[in-house]
């Protein structure tokens, strides 16, 4: 693209003189020979400071909303981010490839991986990287798609109304996926119901033939109606036996999931190299997204046993002759049952090491309660943060011994704690939201 090509939908002054660049980003140490680097405000610094570091990493071209001394060409306009989301936009609508969108409150990134794993079968894949998953991040990941993709699969996540709206209109999805409403950031929006609204906005950037895949089993998204919407609507589920995919038969051993998928094309005998029941859920909405584009049976279990999750979200190996569930990217309440559930599967001890799930608001004490109360066939608790306490409480409910529930207030506290209850054979999950920083636990018991 040209900076007058963003120019031409956003208006603006060029300063310096039009130039072509490829690629694009917001932080100065992601910038690549040829590209283009956004300078956005923000509170703790302003990309504008760094328009010239870019340069010296290779930028050609800039997008400002002030004047700066620059050695390279730059857009001047009312709103940098807002430009960037444009030119994203203008080069979507170049690359004419299928594109799925996935948001959720649980398991985004999961359910990402998932229909990469499975369109990478018959396609050249590309995808969200990291946490590029927010109105800033997926404008870069879309400028970066190489030109011959043959179809991406972006993440959008979300704390507030319009986000998702934006997102949507900047990718154009032609499949959209919601995996669930759940508890994650009830602290800004309010209710449930309105993060369901939330992560509706999905839609606004799809035409009528888009395909729009909804949870059957989750109890907001299963109480909405196909005729609302006019994309065609697909669901999937386990107990909704009227969803058009369900799994039924379902076995966890030895690190796989098996289960039989009733779909509308008939019957698909699955493997999945991971455990846990939301999982599953996962699968399911990957294998509507290989059909829904065209792809063999064949080519979608391919697809599947060819999954690997993505770092610190559920990874399952042996440490010290102990069993460790590494699940520590983020945490709601949801996803920490589902973590739960996959610990009561294993055999030997099971120590639940969890941490403060954040962003829940006023709600947070009790939400922390009620999840402890799930914490039915663990043996140990380790609790640390702000909820500990709370952590507690729930757990004593669920029949946790007193003696067997232990808070700490950081990580180095807890990591002690660990030390000292834990022993061979023992399973140990590691659970918390991102700020918790629960993998560090992990590395001190390493040590």
């Amino acid at each position: 693209m040209k900076l007058s090509d963003i120019q031409a939908i956003v208006g603006g002054e060029i300063i310096g003189g039009d130039t072509e660049f490829f690629g694009g980003a917001y932080d100065s140490r992601e910038v690549f020979p040829g590209s283009l680097f956004v300078c956005l405000p923000g509170e703790r610094t302003d990309g504008h400071n760094y328009i010239n570091n870019a340069a010296e990493k290779g930028a050609v071209a800039a997008i400002c909303q002030r004047k700066v001394e620059s050695r390279i060409p730059y857009l001047l306009v009312e709103d940098s981010l807002m430009a960037f989301q444009k030119a994203a936009e203008e080069y979507r609508k170049t690359v004419n490839i299928p594109t799925v969108a996935v948001t959720g409150s649980v398991g985004k990134t999961t359910t990402k991986e998932f229909s990469a794993s499975v369109l990478s079968s018959k396609f050249n894949v590309y995808k969200t990287d990291g946490n590029k998953n927010s109105t800033i991040g997926l404008p870069a990941t879309i400028l970066n798609m190489p030109k011959d993709s043959g179809a991406c699969v972006f993440e959008m996540g979300m704390s507030g109304f319009n986000e998702i709206s934006v997102m949507s209109k900047t990718a154009h999805p032609d499949i959209a996926i919601v995996s669930n409403v759940g508890f994650s950031h009830i602290e800004f929006l309010g209710s449930r119901e309105n993060i369901m609204k939330a992560k509706l906005e999905i839609v606004d950037g799809m035409d009528e033939n888009g395909v729009l895949i909804l949870n059957g089993d989750d109890e907001y998204l299963s109480t909405l109606d196909p005729e609302d919407f006019k994309q065609r609507v697909i669901t999937f589920g386990i107990g909704n036996r009227n969803a058009d995919y369900r799994a039924e038969d379902i076995l966890f051993s030895d690190g796989l999931c098996r289960f039989f998928a009733v779909t509308p094309s008939g019957i698909i005998s699955v493997r999945i190299p991971t455990e846990g029941i939301h999982n599953v859920y996962n699968a399911l909405s990957a294998i509507a997204v290989g059909q829904t584009l065209g792809l063999t049976t064949d080519e979608i279990k391919e697809g599947l046993m060819r999954f690997k999750n993505a770092p610190l979200r559920q990874n399952i190996y042996e440490m010290n002759s102990m069993t460790v569930i590494e699940d520590c990217y983020n945490a709601s309440p949801d996803s920490v049952v589902a973590a739960i559930n996959v610990l009561r599967t294993k055999n030997g001890r099971k120590i639940a090491v969890l941490g403060d799930m954040l962003e829940l608001g006023e709600r947070s004490a009790e939400l922390h309660e009620m999840t402890g109360s799930k914490l039915l066939g663990a043996d140990i608790l380790v609790a640390f943060g702000s909820f500990a306490e709370s952590y507690r409480k729930g757990a004593e409910k669920a029949g946790l011994p007193s003696e067997n529930i232990y808070t700490c207030k950081n990580t180095d506290e807890a990591a002690e704690v660990v030390r000292s209850v834990s022993k061979k054979g023992d399973v140990l999950l590691f659970k918390a939201s991102r700020g918790m920083h629960a993998e560090e636990i992990i590395e001190k018991l390493k040590n």
